[in-house]
């Protein structure tokens, strides 16, 4: 089973895609109260590894707790233009890294196991 994307809670101070009025929600009985919702960043890093088609380009590692970029040139050219409106891969690595790091400095637990190799 692979890992589930990470997920941005109603609490970051990025922009939310979509995300109408907050106020006051309706807690759950297992205590949530916000509802959290993938950004569009990291929902289509996910959908790019998730795909069998591509593993020979990038894929989860035996694990699943991580992803491996096989052949970083070939990914950039063929596939960052079909989830992304570049091909730069230092561009992607940077964008990652840019969410490992939010998330580590929130102490998100669930991310831990984020790992990349490149």
């Amino acid at each position: 089973m692979t890992p589930l994307p990470v997920e941005q809670t109603g609490e970051s101070t990025a922009p939310a895609c979509g995300s109408g009025g907050g106020g006051g929600g309706s807690g759950t009985a297992s205590g949530e109260s916000q509802r959290t919702i993938p950004t569009p960043f990291l929902t289509k890093t996910y959908q790019l590894v998730d795909d069998p088609a591509v593993d020979e380009l990038i894929s989860w590692n035996e694990d699943g707790t991580s992803f491996i970029v096989w052949r970083p040139a070939e990914f950039a050219r063929d596939l960052l233009p079909k989830y992304f409106k570049h091909n730069n891969f230092s561009s992607f690595v940077r964008q990652l890294n840019t969410y490992v790091n939010l998330f580590l400095s929130l102490n998100q637990e669930e991310i831990v196991g984020l790992n990349v190799e490149i």
